[in-house]
């Protein structure tokens, strides 16, 4: 382990985890035979692309802190955060592989959803009215899903590096 990443174990530590994270999506579609990005999660795959980014961030700062000099909590908090971020843009760059190549009736299906969704609530009166909140919810999906990678790997990666700087920081 200490050959492979010995330069760059930042980066390395975030691409292995959003390539884990990756691969905890097709399992998901592949055994579910569902998309992942229509529809509710339920199964443990689920808990598996949380605990992942927690993991291999414990990992990657127990590794900075015996092969660096890494003393102060900001020095220790930093990885952290960038390993979650780049977590977060390898799964984004998955997401829109998965939704414009692989998948590419995602969109199609999440406003139809929507659409199904919003006249049950019978909120809308008219189909203008309802044409457009499925528009706008067409139009937030792809942003709204980028941003949510962003901000919940972000987070995972802070608190999971806070966690560890107050176990490594008093060894």
């Amino acid at each position: 382990m200490n050959s492979f990443f010995s330069t760059k174990p930042v980066l390395k530590f975030g691409i292995l985890s959003g390539l884990l994270l990756v691969l905890n999506e097709v399992i998901i579609n592949t055994v579910t035979q569902t998309n992942p990005y229509i529809g509710e999660r339920d199964s443990i795959f689920s808990l598996i692309g949380l605990i992942i980014p927690v993991v291999v961030i414990v990992f990657a700062i127990i590794f900075l802190k015996n092969n660096s000099t890494i003393e102060s909590f900001g020095q220790i908090i930093k990885p952290g955060l960038i390993i979650g971020f780049i977590t977060a843009l390898v799964y984004i760059a998955y997401s829109l592989l998965f939704i414009y190549s692989i998948e590419p009736t995602t969109l199609a299906e999440f406003e139809q959803m929507n659409r199904e969704r919003l006249i049950a609530s019978g909120q809308f009166e008219n189909s203008e009215d309802l044409t457009n909140a499925v528009q706008l919810s067409k139009n937030a999906f792809l942003p709204g899903t980028i941003l949510f990678s962003i901000a919940i790997n972000l987070f995972i990666g802070f608190i999971t590096a806070v966690v560890t700087a107050i176990f490594v920081r008093n060894k």
